[in-house]
């Protein structure tokens, strides 16, 4: 067990970390889709850390430490990435999430997870390609080719 719950912190870190991302990224945006999609960005995201931190929790574990420096890493790749422009902060949104779904896809492949974690870990893996999909949309959205608000 001791092996799930070092899996389920790591992820947890992780999404500390992309909280913080779009937390610092929304205040760039005028565009009130593009606000809005950032903004249940990171509600889904502070909700896989609670997720996370209520199953390791359940199986014993406690939250790392280390999710302060994740969090704080994640402030400075959120303002940092705005500086450079939007499409560049979308496409660094895009980039995050595809890390994220090709981690979690490792994780399942390399730890022998309790059916209620791996559960967990497919939902959020299918949050993050929804996630994947909006910056794609959005990105759309600044370029004015008109995509339909879907949050």
């Amino acid at each position: 067990m001791n092996e799930v719950v070092g899996g389920l912190r790591q992820m947890y870190n992780l999404e500390r970390f992309a909280v913080e991302v779009y937390r610092r990224q929304i205040r760039a945006f005028p565009q009130k889709d593009i606000r809005e999609r950032l903004e249940a960005a990171r509600d889904n995201e502070q909700e896989h850390v609670d997720d996370l931190r209520a199953r390791i929790e359940e199986l014993g574990g406690s939250c790392p430490w280390q999710g302060f420096f994740f969090q704080m890493a994640g402030m400075v790749l959120g303002s940092t990435s705005t500086l450079l422009g939007r499409m560049f902060a979308l496409n660094a949104d895009i980039r995050l999430e595809q890390r994220a779904v090709r981690d979690y896809g490792a994780f399942l492949q390399k730890i022998d997870f309790d059916e209620n974690s791996r559960r967990l870990i497919q939902k959020n893996i299918e949050d993050e390609k929804v996630h994947i999909k909006r910056w794609e949309d959005s990105k759309k959205i600044l370029k004015g080719e008109g995509v339909k608000s879907a949050i």
